[in-house]
Protein backbone atom coordinates (compact mmCIF):
# COMPACT_ATOMS: atom_id res chain seq x y z
CA UNK A 1 0.00 0.00 0.00
CA UNK A 2 1.27 3.45 -0.86
CA UNK A 3 0.63 6.48 1.29
CA UNK A 4 1.23 10.03 0.18
CA UNK A 5 2.86 12.29 2.71
CA UNK A 6 0.99 15.29 1.38
CA UNK A 7 -2.31 15.98 -0.33
CA UNK A 8 -2.27 18.32 -3.26
CA UNK A 9 -5.11 20.81 -2.89
CA UNK A 10 -4.63 22.76 -6.08
CA UNK A 11 -6.90 25.18 -7.91
CA UNK A 12 -7.90 23.90 -11.32
CA UNK A 13 -10.68 24.23 -13.80
CA UNK A 14 -12.87 21.18 -13.35
CA UNK A 15 -14.52 20.98 -16.73
CA UNK A 16 -14.93 17.86 -18.81
CA UNK A 17 -15.33 17.74 -22.57
CA UNK A 18 -16.34 14.10 -22.75
CA UNK A 19 -18.08 11.58 -20.55
CA UNK A 20 -18.70 7.88 -20.87
CA UNK A 21 -22.33 6.83 -20.78
CA UNK A 22 -24.20 3.56 -21.06
CA UNK A 23 -26.80 3.28 -23.79
CA UNK A 24 -28.94 0.18 -24.15
CA UNK A 25 -26.27 -2.26 -23.12
CA UNK A 26 -23.41 -0.73 -25.06
CA UNK A 27 -20.80 1.64 -23.74
CA UNK A 28 -20.27 4.68 -25.89
CA UNK A 29 -18.17 7.81 -25.56
CA UNK A 30 -20.31 10.89 -25.99
CA UNK A 31 -19.35 14.56 -25.87
CA UNK A 32 -21.00 16.64 -23.20
CA UNK A 33 -22.85 19.82 -24.21
CA UNK A 34 -20.36 22.59 -24.90
CA UNK A 35 -22.14 25.13 -22.72
CA UNK A 36 -21.53 23.46 -19.36
CA UNK A 37 -20.48 26.07 -16.80
CA UNK A 38 -16.77 26.07 -16.01
CA UNK A 39 -16.14 26.66 -12.33
CA UNK A 40 -13.01 27.06 -10.28
CA UNK A 41 -12.74 24.12 -7.92
CA UNK A 42 -10.28 22.49 -5.61
CA UNK A 43 -9.18 19.07 -6.78
CA UNK A 44 -7.87 16.44 -4.41
CA UNK A 45 -6.10 13.41 -5.81
CA UNK A 46 -4.77 10.75 -3.46
CA UNK A 47 -3.68 7.14 -3.76
CA UNK A 48 -4.31 5.22 -0.55
CA UNK A 49 -4.53 6.74 2.94
CA UNK A 50 -8.29 7.16 3.30
CA UNK A 51 -7.95 8.44 6.85
CA UNK A 52 -5.45 11.06 5.68
CA UNK A 53 -7.89 12.15 2.98
CA UNK A 54 -10.61 12.35 5.64
CA UNK A 55 -8.52 14.78 7.69
CA UNK A 56 -7.53 16.82 4.63
CA UNK A 57 -11.15 17.24 3.56
CA UNK A 58 -12.14 18.32 7.07
CA UNK A 59 -9.38 20.90 6.99
CA UNK A 60 -10.79 22.12 3.68
CA UNK A 61 -14.15 22.64 5.42
CA UNK A 62 -15.93 19.47 4.36
CA UNK A 63 -17.52 18.35 7.64
CA UNK A 64 -20.47 16.01 7.31
CA UNK A 65 -22.21 16.89 10.58
CA UNK A 66 -22.18 20.60 9.77
CA UNK A 67 -23.56 19.93 6.31
CA UNK A 68 -26.29 17.69 7.76
CA UNK A 69 -27.41 20.48 10.07
CA UNK A 70 -27.17 23.07 7.28
CA UNK A 71 -24.64 25.13 9.20
CA UNK A 72 -22.14 24.90 6.36
CA UNK A 73 -22.18 24.67 2.57
CA UNK A 74 -20.23 21.99 0.72
CA UNK A 75 -16.71 23.07 -0.32
CA UNK A 76 -15.91 22.65 -4.00
CA UNK A 77 -13.32 19.97 -3.32
CA UNK A 78 -13.57 17.20 -5.88
CA UNK A 79 -11.81 13.89 -5.31
CA UNK A 80 -10.81 12.18 -8.53
CA UNK A 81 -10.72 8.59 -7.27
CA UNK A 82 -11.69 6.52 -4.28
CA UNK A 83 -8.89 5.87 -1.75
CA UNK A 84 -7.41 2.44 -2.44
CA UNK A 85 -7.51 1.38 1.21
CA UNK A 86 -11.22 2.01 1.89
CA UNK A 87 -11.79 -1.73 2.39
CA UNK A 88 -9.23 -1.78 5.20
CA UNK A 89 -11.13 0.68 7.40
CA UNK A 90 -12.77 -1.34 10.17
CA UNK A 91 -14.71 1.57 11.64
CA UNK A 92 -17.99 1.51 9.69
CA UNK A 93 -18.94 5.06 10.70
CA UNK A 94 -15.56 6.39 9.56
CA UNK A 95 -15.77 4.53 6.27
CA UNK A 96 -19.23 5.93 5.55
CA UNK A 97 -18.15 9.44 6.51
CA UNK A 98 -15.21 9.35 4.09
CA UNK A 99 -17.43 7.99 1.33
CA UNK A 100 -19.95 10.80 1.82
CA UNK A 101 -17.16 13.38 1.79
CA UNK A 102 -15.91 12.02 -1.52
CA UNK A 103 -19.26 11.57 -3.28
CA UNK A 104 -21.38 14.49 -2.06
CA UNK A 105 -19.48 17.33 -3.80
CA UNK A 106 -19.33 15.35 -7.05
CA UNK A 107 -23.06 14.65 -7.11
CA UNK A 108 -23.84 18.28 -6.31
CA UNK A 109 -21.45 19.45 -9.04
CA UNK A 110 -23.04 17.29 -11.72
CA UNK A 111 -26.54 18.34 -10.64
CA UNK A 112 -25.46 21.98 -10.73
CA UNK A 113 -24.28 21.60 -14.32
CA UNK A 114 -27.48 19.86 -15.39
CA UNK A 115 -29.62 22.55 -13.76
CA UNK A 116 -27.70 25.18 -15.73
CA UNK A 117 -28.56 23.32 -18.94
CA UNK A 118 -32.18 22.97 -17.85
CA UNK A 119 -32.46 26.72 -17.19
CA UNK A 120 -31.07 27.44 -20.64
CA UNK A 121 -33.60 25.05 -22.19
CA UNK A 122 -36.45 26.71 -20.29
CA UNK A 123 -35.29 30.10 -21.54
CA UNK A 124 -35.13 28.88 -25.14
CA UNK A 125 -38.56 27.28 -24.78
CA UNK A 126 -39.96 30.66 -23.76
CA UNK A 127 -38.18 32.33 -26.65
CA UNK A 128 -39.67 29.85 -29.13
CA UNK A 129 -43.16 30.23 -27.62
CA UNK A 130 -42.94 34.02 -28.00
CA UNK A 131 -42.08 33.68 -31.68
CA UNK A 132 -38.53 34.94 -31.26
CA UNK A 133 -35.86 33.71 -33.63
CA UNK A 134 -33.07 31.78 -31.97
CA UNK A 135 -29.43 32.60 -32.63
CA UNK A 136 -27.39 30.16 -34.70
CA UNK A 137 -25.48 29.24 -31.55
CA UNK A 138 -28.69 28.48 -29.65
CA UNK A 139 -30.09 26.48 -32.56
CA UNK A 140 -26.91 24.39 -32.79
CA UNK A 141 -26.86 23.79 -29.03
CA UNK A 142 -30.54 22.82 -28.98
CA UNK A 143 -30.04 20.45 -31.91
CA UNK A 144 -27.10 18.87 -30.11
CA UNK A 145 -29.09 18.44 -26.90
CA UNK A 146 -31.97 16.71 -28.68
CA UNK A 147 -29.53 14.27 -30.26
CA UNK A 148 -27.60 13.70 -27.03
CA UNK A 149 -30.76 12.90 -25.08
CA UNK A 150 -32.37 10.90 -27.87
CA UNK A 151 -35.36 13.19 -28.35
CA UNK A 152 -36.98 13.11 -31.77
CA UNK A 153 -38.77 15.90 -33.58
CA UNK A 154 -37.46 18.69 -31.39
CA UNK A 155 -39.94 17.83 -28.61
CA UNK A 156 -38.98 20.42 -25.97
CA UNK A 157 -41.36 18.93 -23.40
CA UNK A 158 -39.68 15.55 -23.64
CA UNK A 159 -36.24 17.13 -23.58
CA UNK A 160 -37.06 18.95 -20.34
CA UNK A 161 -38.25 15.66 -18.86
CA UNK A 162 -34.80 14.25 -19.48
CA UNK A 163 -32.56 17.19 -18.63
CA UNK A 164 -33.03 17.20 -14.89
CA UNK A 165 -31.22 16.23 -11.71
CA UNK A 166 -31.16 13.08 -9.61
CA UNK A 167 -31.95 13.73 -5.91
CA UNK A 168 -28.81 13.68 -3.81
CA UNK A 169 -30.08 11.09 -1.31
CA UNK A 170 -30.97 8.68 -4.11
CA UNK A 171 -27.60 9.06 -5.85
CA UNK A 172 -25.73 8.62 -2.57
CA UNK A 173 -27.73 5.51 -1.66
CA UNK A 174 -27.25 3.85 -5.04
CA UNK A 175 -23.54 4.59 -5.10
CA UNK A 176 -23.17 3.28 -1.54
CA UNK A 177 -24.97 0.05 -2.41
CA UNK A 178 -23.23 -0.56 -5.73
CA UNK A 179 -19.75 0.19 -4.36
CA UNK A 180 -20.05 -1.17 -0.83
CA UNK A 181 -19.48 2.35 0.49
CA UNK A 182 -16.38 2.67 -1.69
CA UNK A 183 -14.82 -0.64 -0.67
CA UNK A 184 -15.44 -2.68 -3.82
CA UNK A 185 -12.66 -3.57 -6.22
CA UNK A 186 -14.61 -1.86 -8.99
CA UNK A 187 -14.80 1.42 -7.05
CA UNK A 188 -11.16 1.39 -5.94
CA UNK A 189 -9.64 0.22 -9.23
CA UNK A 190 -12.06 1.58 -11.81
CA UNK A 191 -13.95 4.47 -10.19
CA UNK A 192 -17.08 2.37 -10.76
CA UNK A 193 -19.36 3.45 -7.93
CA UNK A 194 -22.71 2.85 -9.63
CA UNK A 195 -22.27 -0.70 -10.92
CA UNK A 196 -22.92 0.12 -14.56
CA UNK A 197 -22.39 -2.78 -16.92
CA UNK A 198 -20.85 -2.83 -20.36
CA UNK A 199 -20.56 -5.55 -22.98
CA UNK A 200 -17.35 -4.11 -24.35
CA UNK A 201 -14.68 -6.37 -22.86
CA UNK A 202 -12.14 -3.54 -22.85
CA UNK A 203 -14.39 -1.06 -21.05
CA UNK A 204 -14.09 -2.30 -17.49
CA UNK A 205 -13.37 -4.97 -14.93
CA UNK A 206 -14.56 -8.57 -15.08
CA UNK A 207 -16.59 -9.63 -11.99
CA UNK A 208 -14.85 -12.50 -10.23
CA UNK A 209 -18.14 -14.35 -9.75
CA UNK A 210 -19.37 -13.83 -13.31
CA UNK A 211 -21.18 -16.84 -14.75
CA UNK A 212 -19.23 -18.61 -17.51
CA UNK A 213 -21.94 -17.81 -20.06
CA UNK A 214 -21.91 -14.08 -19.26
CA UNK A 215 -19.77 -11.54 -21.10
CA UNK A 216 -20.41 -8.25 -19.28
CA UNK A 217 -17.87 -6.18 -17.37
CA UNK A 218 -18.35 -3.46 -14.77
CA UNK A 219 -17.69 -0.20 -16.56
CA UNK A 220 -14.58 1.70 -15.48
CA UNK A 221 -14.16 5.48 -15.62
CA UNK A 222 -11.22 7.83 -15.79
CA UNK A 223 -12.37 9.53 -12.57
CA UNK A 224 -15.27 9.62 -10.14
CA UNK A 225 -16.93 12.62 -11.72
CA UNK A 226 -17.17 10.78 -15.05
CA UNK A 227 -18.89 7.92 -13.20
CA UNK A 228 -21.46 10.31 -11.72
CA UNK A 229 -22.09 11.92 -15.11
CA UNK A 230 -22.62 8.51 -16.71
CA UNK A 231 -25.01 7.45 -13.93
CA UNK A 232 -27.17 10.56 -14.30
CA UNK A 233 -27.11 10.29 -18.10
CA UNK A 234 -28.19 6.67 -17.81
CA UNK A 235 -31.27 7.58 -15.74
CA UNK A 236 -32.02 10.51 -18.03
CA UNK A 237 -31.72 8.69 -21.35
CA UNK A 238 -32.20 4.93 -21.08
CA UNK A 239 -35.66 3.52 -21.95
CA UNK A 240 -35.56 1.37 -18.80
CA UNK A 241 -35.92 4.49 -16.66
CA UNK A 242 -38.83 6.19 -18.41
CA UNK A 243 -40.96 5.70 -15.28
CA UNK A 244 -38.33 7.51 -13.24
CA UNK A 245 -38.43 10.46 -15.62
CA UNK A 246 -42.24 10.47 -15.71
CA UNK A 247 -42.56 10.62 -11.93
CA UNK A 248 -39.86 13.28 -11.66
CA UNK A 249 -41.71 15.40 -14.23
CA UNK A 250 -44.99 15.04 -12.32
CA UNK A 251 -43.30 16.13 -9.11
CA UNK A 252 -41.90 19.15 -10.94
CA UNK A 253 -45.30 20.04 -12.41
CA UNK A 254 -46.95 19.86 -8.98
CA UNK A 255 -44.26 22.00 -7.38
CA UNK A 256 -43.24 19.12 -5.11
CA UNK A 257 -39.67 18.30 -4.05
CA UNK A 258 -37.93 15.47 -5.88
CA UNK A 259 -38.65 12.69 -3.38
CA UNK A 260 -35.84 10.11 -3.29
CA UNK A 261 -38.10 7.48 -1.71
CA UNK A 262 -40.79 7.85 -4.34
CA UNK A 263 -38.36 7.99 -7.25
CA UNK A 264 -36.53 4.88 -6.00
CA UNK A 265 -39.72 2.85 -6.51
CA UNK A 266 -39.29 3.30 -10.28
CA UNK A 267 -35.80 1.77 -10.38
CA UNK A 268 -36.68 -1.92 -10.15
CA UNK A 269 -34.77 -2.51 -13.40
CA UNK A 270 -31.55 -0.94 -12.11
CA UNK A 271 -30.32 -4.14 -10.45
CA UNK A 272 -31.11 -7.84 -10.45
CA UNK A 273 -31.51 -7.87 -6.67
CA UNK A 274 -35.20 -8.79 -5.94
CA UNK A 275 -35.45 -6.41 -2.98
CA UNK A 276 -33.39 -3.64 -4.55
CA UNK A 277 -35.94 -0.86 -4.01
CA UNK A 278 -36.36 -1.84 -0.38
CA UNK A 279 -32.58 -1.89 -0.02
CA UNK A 280 -32.31 1.65 -1.40
CA UNK A 281 -35.01 2.85 1.00
CA UNK A 282 -33.22 1.24 3.95
CA UNK A 283 -29.86 2.82 3.08
CA UNK A 284 -31.49 6.24 2.72
CA UNK A 285 -33.30 5.94 6.05
CA UNK A 286 -30.61 4.32 8.17
CA UNK A 287 -28.00 6.83 7.06
CA UNK A 288 -30.30 9.88 7.04
CA UNK A 289 -29.26 10.66 3.48
CA UNK A 290 -32.21 12.99 2.89
CA UNK A 291 -30.32 15.42 5.14
CA UNK A 292 -28.19 16.11 2.07
CA UNK A 293 -31.02 16.79 -0.38
CA UNK A 294 -30.86 20.48 0.49
CA UNK A 295 -27.05 20.67 0.56
CA UNK A 296 -25.46 23.24 -1.73
CA UNK A 297 -21.97 23.79 -3.04
CA UNK A 298 -20.18 26.81 -1.65
CA UNK A 299 -20.47 29.95 -3.73
CA UNK A 300 -17.59 30.76 -6.03
CA UNK A 301 -15.72 33.84 -4.89
CA UNK A 302 -15.05 36.41 -7.56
Amino acid sequence: MRFLSTVCLCLAFLASNHAVAESEGAATTVPLPSQRPVTLAAVTDIDGAATFLDAALSTAGLRIDEIRHQTASVPRVMVSRMPSDMHLIDDVAARKRIFLKVMLPLILKVNEEILAERRRLEHLDQEIASGARLSLNDEAWLDYMTQFYGVEGGDMGELLRRVDVVPVALALAQSAIESGWGTSRFARSGNAVFGQKSWNSHAGLVPRDRDPDKTHVVRSFRDLKAAVVAYVCNLNRHPAYAAFRDLRARLRENGDPLDSHALATTLDRYAEEPEYISHVHTVIDQNRLTDFDTARLAAIKA
